[in-house]
C-alpha cells in the first residue's frame, strides 16, 4: 500500500498571496488565456503560474472554466424565485429543486428562504415549473419574478488583498470545519480534514495505482 506521511497540522484557512490574487484577477477578466499569457501579465514564470493555478483548483477557489452565455440573446427567459420552507426542510428542498435543469443557481438564505435563479426556453415551461413547486409539501410559500433587464451581472467573488480560502478535504470534498492536516502521497501534498479521511485517501490512492 502507498505510504502516507502526515506532514503537519493544518489551519482550516489558507492565505492567498499577491501572486494568487493577480492570477485570479486576470482569470476573471479572461479565462481563455494560456499559462504563458498569464505569466506575462503577472510577471512570474510559467511554472509558477502552473503550480499556483493547480493549487487554486485543488483547494476549490477555482471551480472551473466556462463561457458566459447571454440567455436573452438565445431567446430564453430568466426568472428569480424565492421559496419559503421550514429551516429543517430548506436544504432538502433546495437539493431537490436544484436537480431540475432549469435551475441555474440555488442559494440558501438566512431568512429561511431559498433563492432560485432559473432559465426557461419557453414561457410555458415557467408555468410548469411553478406548478411543480405547489406539489412540494415542504414549501410554505414562494414568489417568482421574470428578469426584464440586467443592470449588473458580475461574478460573485471579489478579488481583494488579504483574502484567504477555507480548505476543502481532498477525500470527502467537504470544507474544513476545524484544524485538518497536510498529508503526502508519493511526494504530492493533499489537505484532509480528519484521520478517517486521511486513511480513506490512502486506500483510494493505492487502488488507483494498482489499476494503473
Amino acid at each position: 500500500m502507498t505510504k502516507l506521511n502526515i506532514i503537519d497540522p493544518l489551519c482550516p484557512l489558507m492565505q492567498l498571496d499577491d501572486t494568487d490574487l493577480q492570477i485570479l484577477k486576470v482569470l476573471q477578466e479572461n479565462g481563455r488565456l494560456s499559462f504563458r499569457q498569464i505569466a506575462e501579465k503577472v510577471k512570474v514564470s510559467v511554472p509558477t503560474i502552473s503550480s499556483k493555478i493547480a493549487n487554486l483548483e485543488r483547494t476549490g477557489v477555482i471551480r472551473g472554466y466556462s463561457a458566459i452565455l447571454d440567455p436573452e440573446r438565445l431567446g430564453e427567459m430568466s426568472v428569480m424565485i424565492s421559496v419559503k420552507a421550514r429551516p429543517s426542510d430548506l436544504k432538502a428542498v433546495g437539493e431537490r429543486l436544484a436537480k431540475d435543469e432549469h435551475v441555474r443557481g440555488a442559494y440558501l438564505l438566512s431568512n429561511c428562504r431559498l433563492l432560485l435563479s432559473c432559465t426557461f426556453p419557453e414561457s410555458y415551461k415557467v408555468n410548469e415549473f411553478i406548478g411543480r413547486l405547489g406539489e412540494v409539501p415542504e414549501i410554505l410559500d414562494y414568489e417568482a419574478g421574470s428578469v426584464i433587464g440586467a443592470i449588473r451581472d458580475n461574478p460573485r467573488a471579489i478579488v481583494r488583498a488579504g483574502l484567504s480560502t477555507v480548505l476543502e478535504c481532498a477525500y470527502c470534498r467537504e470544507p474544513f470545519k476545524g484544524a485538518g492536516a497536510k498529508v503526502s502521497l508519493d511526494g504530492r501534498d493533499y489537505h484532509v480534514c480528519c484521520p478517517v479521511c486521511a486513511k480513506g485517501l490512502q486506500e483510494k490512492y493505492s487502488k488507483i495505482k494498482e489499476k494503473a
